[in-house]
């Protein structure tokens, strides 16, 4: 069969897709736009991918993103979130007026966690008191992405420099100031976290800039003077907080002496600010427990648990695949893959499933996540929903449809047509078969004509769980093959 007829063919077989539908193995659909003399005869061949749990030890984490807390799910287990960061310091830093003195007022810690629709980004029970401890980190970061990193590599774990007690959701902040919005209808409350840091540690800082302004010169040099803090909850569970890390800073006081109106003595108060921004290193750390039970074989469903907790793996019997297109002398054209999940439990803070899964050869995922690609529907496939006019499509119409990559009407993740990965690595690997994972992600997007376009994927943060069902007649799979043929013979 030549390239050109292999082509031909193939142009035709998507006219009768788009045209026909398909009846069982060995039913041809469609003989449009063919050679003379030659027809296109489409088959469907059914076969059963095997599905399994298995275990995410760590996941890329190269974002501002971080989660503090622990939360603890009857199904899921429990998950510990903090982080490690370094503070972004401008080039030829120095303090805009000298303190009164020479001395500092105060040093502070803040994180931030901006409310979305005039509700915190917290989850579980977020009335629960928890404790946040800040420790110093002793040597510089490495640039290790990966969240099951040691803090204690880094950090001085006898002499914390702060602690904190909070609640996600204050109860003493009234309605009419928690839904107060700006001009532009951004919220303008936005809860945080205070902690108080040793007075020493903020006048070590102005003297340094005084002392060894060359200390300053630099990123580099100023994370060698001052490495960091690892941010971690030392008391409570029930909840996480969801920030990024220019929600994070440093604030240190001071005050300079200056004439009031009366020409009297008059204290005037200024603030120095260091955050965690993009250019720093910030390390995240998930630690996930009780997970062993979502290990063991399931007959009726497999499961998935973000952040960093387990994820689903599918098996394609490639193999199987390909030795019947070549005995019959076939090739591939269509293999729609759709997921089904059962519903979620019932019980209060329940984990929700994950807006988008993507769908990933085993061994593609450390590479994938580290160049930071997105989809490409060759080999790699984000979810998605029906669009307006009820076709599978890649880009959406619907801002709802951006951000859930499922439809929970039917509850199915739809990949669309993946035969192409099939095809690559049926080319690459005939021996053995498919393994791909399936991750639960976070798609970011930009518009373009009301249209919406993938513009990056990242491992999703936030708490998420999902039971895929694995039932026979869920795993059964429909390959759409097509041979070309001489209507001669």
């Amino acid at each position: 069969m030549t390239s050109l007829k292999k082509l031909i063919a193939a142009c035709g077989l998507l006219t009768g897709l788009v045209l026909s539908s398909c009846d069982d193995n060995l039913t041809s659909v469609g003989t449009s736009i063919q050679p003379p003399g030659d027809l296109i005869t489409v088959y469907t061949d059914t076969f059963t991918m095997t599905a399994s749990t298995v275990k995410l030890d760590s996941i890329f984490a190269k974002t501002t993103e971080c989660m503090l807390g622990e939360m603890y799910d009857p199904l899921y287990g429990t998950i510990k979130s903090d982080f490690l960061c370094q503070f972004y310091c401008e080039e030829g830093f120095e303090f805009a007026d000298t303190p009164y003195e020479g001395k500092i007022d105060s040093i502070d810690l803040f994180i931030l966690y901006p409310s979305m629709n005039g509700r915190t980004t917290a989850y579980g029970d977020t009335l629960l008191p928890m404790q946040v401890s800040v420790y110093p980190v002793e040597v510089p970061l490495d640039r290790n992405f990966y969240t099951n990193d040691d803090p204690e590599r880094y950090c001085d774990m006898n002499n914390p420099l702060g602690s904190a007690t909070y609640t996600p959701y204050d109860m003493s902040v009234t309605d009419s100031v928690r839904n107060l919005t700006d001009s532009y209808g951004y919220y303008i409350y936005n809860p945080s976290i205070r902690v108080k840091l040793p007075l020493e540690l903020g006048q070590k800082i102005y003297d340094e800039t005084v002392n060894n302004p060359s200390t300053f010169a630099s990123q580099s040099s100023f994370n060698q003077f001052f490495p960091g803090v690892y941010i971690t909850n030392t008391f409570g569970s029930g909840n996480l907080i969801y920030t990024q890390g220019e929600n994070i800073s440093i604030r240190i006081s001071y005050h300079v002496m200056g004439k009031g109106s009366l020409g009297q003595d008059s204290a005037v108060y200024r603030s120095q600010w260091f955050y965690s921004a993009k250019d720093v290193v910030q390390i995240n750390r998930f630690k996930n427990s009780n997970l062993d039970h979502l290990l063991e074989d399931n007959p009726t469903h497999t499961y998935i648990k973000a952040p960093a907790g387990v994820c689903t793996k599918l098996v394609i019997p490639t193999t199987e695949i390909s030795n019947e297109m070549d005995v019959k002398d076939r090739f591939i054209n269509g293999f729609t893959l759709n997921l089904k999940y059962l519903p979620a439990e019932e019980w209060d803070f329940a984990y929700t499933p994950p807006s988008h899964l993507l769908v990933l050869p085993e061994d593609s995922v450390k590479n994938f996540f580290e160049n930071g690609s997105v989809e490409n529907y060759s080999t790699s496939f984000v979810s998605f929903r029906y669009d307006v006019s009820g076709l599978y499509s890649s880009s959406f119409t619907s801002s709802s449809a951006t951000y859930y990559g499922y439809n929970p009407d039917t509850r199915t993740y739809s990949f669309g047509n993946i035969s192409n990965l099939l095809k690559a690595h049926i080319d690459n690997s005939p021996e053995k078969d498919l393994s791909v994972l399936i991750l639960p992600v976070n798609r970011s997007y930009t518009t373009s004509s009301s249209t919406y376009y993938t513009t990056g994927i990242s491992h999703t943060f936030l708490p998420a769980g999902l039971k895929i069902r694995k039932d026979e007649e869920f795993m059964k799979i429909v390959v759409l093959s097509s041979k070309f043929e001489d209507k001669d013979n």
